[in-house]
């Protein structure tokens, strides 16, 4: 990296090199807040957002996103000594909303400022009432503002996009004479909401990335604070690492919505891991929605935006302490998994194999997931560390790990701190005479990207019912939603036979016996899928011995 890294420049530092530990644990302000509500009829009677803090040895300066009584925003300018005590700039607001039928004629949002060794560069979020986008503006003392003639600089994508709704400027870091921006991307169409990446070689231009920085991790339990959406990203780098801090949670207004501040770290900037200890700030109204973020030297401080509905506010914390801890965020399923009998006088088990194949430790958890049930709060283990190239073996796992007895039937969530981890299970039979059985039927872990998605059919083959086979079909839910699997059976011929529908719980997972039973004797095949939108489920099909009740696994294709 060289010199013109905004966030290392001499004057207005973002970020000063030489602290390279996350920041998780926030000590507030005894007086917070420390910016409220304007005189009643200004620019921002109802209070601010943040948007950017830079430090110029002297003064910090804050560039606010102000709200008046009518709901409209507009772009201010304050200073202070101390970071707590700020004075409003005497020519605010600084920015203001277009004309009538502009593109940012109802909002002005989310500035982001950097300087560029001769003058302030501001990115904004601008509105027209039907989407927000970005705008580009320039100043010579952070006070007095041009517009960019071209803007937005940055446009929403076609509709059906993941950012045909909403695209909002983050962060902006200028590192080897490339502009890198974090921004929130966001989608009625598709419903998503995430944090987008983009660079520029002249901060007009910009080039987004067709995959996300960071997006939803949708795993039941504790992690799923982050509910549906994550974005309004602040990053800094401090010279060997990029910190973000980033808003997630249920958007709505409170007392309905629940939005928190979340902490990631990266070594390049794109590709993220999320701190374990997230949420990291939580605000007494359970809506903390933007935030800035400075190292002074001694200590990190942020100013977070928080709001009751109606105003907003601008509070602070500091924070010294604490490495980074990768939250246990990768997330793949083992869709059976027991320790019961069976038909036909079986007992069945199951074995978790696990291996390292990275070049760093990896924590990891599993999660039990009861067959037919509700699993959104579903009981965890203890967490495990497991060395670089290591493997590690849990026989008659579910006894073993949460200490179930006959007869636990499942499936099993392995969350892990790594994407490195691979995880397989084997379900096998326990014959009554104590003869020693066949390995069983050994299913890989399927994380989510694997999972078949709405509008998917898939096929299961090797299909069969009659004197020596019979054929068995599991389904697990891969989502937070109830999610029903339509199964359709055929003969070897290609005629339908049946249709059936397996309703899964949130997150939950069941098992069809049989299925071929009435119709035997009988080779076929089995097709699966969903056409509930925005849901995705995974199946295997079982094959089982009627002499030893061996089961083999058949994946779908």
């Amino acid at each position: 990296m060289n010199a013109t890294r905004v966030t290392l420049l001499a004057v207005f530092c973002v970020l000063i090199v030489g602290v390279a530990g996350a920041q998780t644990e926030w000590v507030e302000y005894p007086d917070n807040p420390v910016l409220g509500l304007g005189e009643p009829g200004s620019w921002d009677a109802e209070g601010h957002s943040a948007g950017s803090v830079l430090f110029d040895g002297e003064l910090y300066h804050m560039w606010v996103s102000g709200r008046s009584e009518d709901g409209k925003n507009t772009i201010g300018h304050a200073t202070s000594i101390d970071g707590v005590v700020w004075d409003m700039d005497p020519a605010n607001p600084v920015l203001t909303r277009g004309e009538p039928g502009e593109w940012d004629a109802e909002l002005l949002f989310s500035p982001v400022v950097i300087h560029d060794e001769s003058m302030f560069l501001m990115w904004y979020g601008g509105g027209d009432g039907t989407v927000q986008q970005v705008g580009y503006a320039t100043s010579p003392d952070g006070t007095t503002w041009t517009k960019h003639p071209d803007n937005p600089v940055m446009e929403v994508a076609p509709s059906g996009s993941d950012d045909d709704w909403i695209v909002r400027p983050g962060a902006v870091l200028l590192e080897d004479g490339t502009y890198r921006m974090w921004f929130f991307g966001s989608s009625q169409t598709t419903g998503v909401a995430h944090v987008g990446y983009a660079e520029s070689a002249d901060g007009v231009q910009w080039t987004k990335s067709s995959e996300p920085a960071l997006e939803v991790e949708e795993i039941p339990g504790p992690g799923s604070w982050e509910e549906g959406a994550v974005g309004n990203p602040t990053v800094a780098f401090d010279g060997s690492m990029y910190h973000m801090w980033y808003v997630a949670g249920y958007d709505r207004l409170p007392p309905n919505g629940r939005v928190y501040i979340g902490y990631a770290f990266s070594s390049d900037g794109f590709h993220w891991t999320k701190h374990r200890d997230n949420p990291v700030i939580q605000t007494a109204d359970n809506y903390a929605f933007m935030s800035a973020v400075i190292f002074d030297g001694s200590a990190w401080q942020m100013w977070y935006s928080h709001t009751d509905g109606p105003s907003d506010w601008i509070s602070y914390a500091t924070s010294d302490c604490c490495p980074g801890v990768a939250a246990l965020s990768h997330s793949q399923f083992i869709p059976a998994a027991a320790v019961a009998s069976g038909a036909e006088g079986a007992y069945y088990q199951t074995d978790v194999d696990l291996n390292n194949a990275g070049e760093q430790p990896v924590e990891y958890e599993f999660m039990w997931l009861p067959r037919g049930e509700d699993c959104s709060d579903p009981t965890t283990s203890d967490t495990f560390t497991l060395g670089a190239g290591m493997s590690v073996r849990y026989g008659n796992h579910l006894s073993e790990v949460f200490g179930l007895e006959p007869n636990a039937l499942g499936a099993l969530l392995v969350l892990s701190s790594s994407p490195d981890l691979l995880a397989m299970s084997r379900t096998y039979n326990i014959p009554d005479d104590g003869s020693a059985g066949t390995f069983g039927q050994a299913i890989p872990a399927v994380a989510r990207d694997g999972f078949i998605q709405s509008g998917e059919r898939r096929r299961i083959l090797f299909a069969s019912e009659n004197d020596e086979l019979r054929f068995n079909i599991g389904c697990q839910n891969g989502s937070g939603e109830l999610t029903a699997v339509s199964v359709e059976l055929f003969d070897g011929e290609g005629t339908s036979l049946e249709r059936a529908t397996m309703v899964l719980p949130a997150w939950g997972n069941d098992q069809l016996n049989r299925i071929f039973e009435d119709y035997a004797p009988v080779n076929g095949y089995v097709d699966v899928w969903t056409v509930q939108s925005g849901r995705s489920f995974t199946c295997y099909g079982s094959v089982l011995d009627n002499v030893t009740s061996d089961p083999t696994t058949v994946l779908p294709q």
